[in-house]
């Protein structure tokens, strides 16, 4: 397993490549996770894969000089991979929020991708996620400014979930990423690139029938923060579309995943 770095223009990208297998495959972790988190599918996975897995922008060991970050920087950063492996095509895996990131980018790299792995993909039917998808760009723009000491915000927060005004799930993420200078960052980088990285579900359906792309979903029976049912009716019509039920919840990256691998 080798630690190195990716020169960008907006900073600095973190990767970890393993495995020595013919085949390119880049992997893509979920919010407040790391690149690191795809190690325990070595054993899986290299035999048939190079991995590269990155440490998104605002996460791990990545340096990023932006508030946020766009498709196209992404992207960029993809292509950059490709051409220092020297590989036309690769296959992608993506977990949570890095699984959004992935579906977004679909339209520009379905071309080029042999096999798709999703797991407990976030963007679809994720709960208590609807308003901070929706919240206008201005109004984000705007929390940004005035959230840089967040402390009377989490009050309020911790006021709502009282009242029930506030859901569990939102409570949890906003007490604990606000919290600290570079969660906030973190979160609000995140939040900001949410609509470079806007989802449509018809389209992302169209691109999988249209293109026949070998994909696999993995989804966790008692994951807490996804929509089962918009996850069926979106993936069970597709043919080239396989997906995998595991007895887990959200974090389904692990020993299991890689003996299903």
């Amino acid at each position: 397993m080798v630690s190195t770095f990716l020169s960008s223009p907006h900073g600095r990208i973190h990767i970890f490549r393993f495995g020595s297998g013919p085949e390119l495959l880049i992997a893509l972790h979920g919010f407040s996770d790391r690149a690191r988190m795809f190690t325990v599918l070595e054993p899986a996975l290299s035999e048939k894969y190079t991995v590269v897995a990155i440490d998104l922008p605002f996460h791990g060991q990545t340096t990023w000089n932006k508030n946020t970050f766009l498709k196209e920087d992404l992207l960029g950063i993809i292509r950059q991979i490709l051409a220092e492996q020297e590989k036309n095509t690769f296959s992608l895996m993506a977990f949570s929020f890095g699984a959004r990131l992935a579906q977004a980018m679909l339209p520009e790299l379905a071309a080029q991708i042999n096999h798709l792995y999703l797991i407990s993909p976030d963007g679809i039917n994720t709960k208590g996620m609807s308003m901070a998808t929706h919240t206008p760009m201005w109004m984000r723009r705007l929390l940004f400014r005035i959230l840089q000491r967040p402390g009377w915000f989490i009050g309020m927060v911790d006021a709502g979930k009282k009242v029930k005004v506030v859901p569990p799930l939102v409570h949890h993420f906003l007490t604990n990423n606000l919290n600290r200078p570079e969660r906030f960052q973190r979160t609000f980088g995140c939040w900001l690139a949410m609509d470079s990285f806007y989802l449509r579900r018809r389209h992302i359906k169209r691109v999988l029938q249209t293109t026949g792309l070998p994909t696999r979903v993995f989804i966790g029976k008692n994951d807490p923060m996804l929509g089962h049912s918009s996850l069926k009716k979106l993936y069970e019509s597709i043919p080239n579309v396989e997906i995998t039920w595991l007895d887990d919840g959200h974090r389904l990256v692990g020993e299991e995943l890689g003996r299903m691998l």
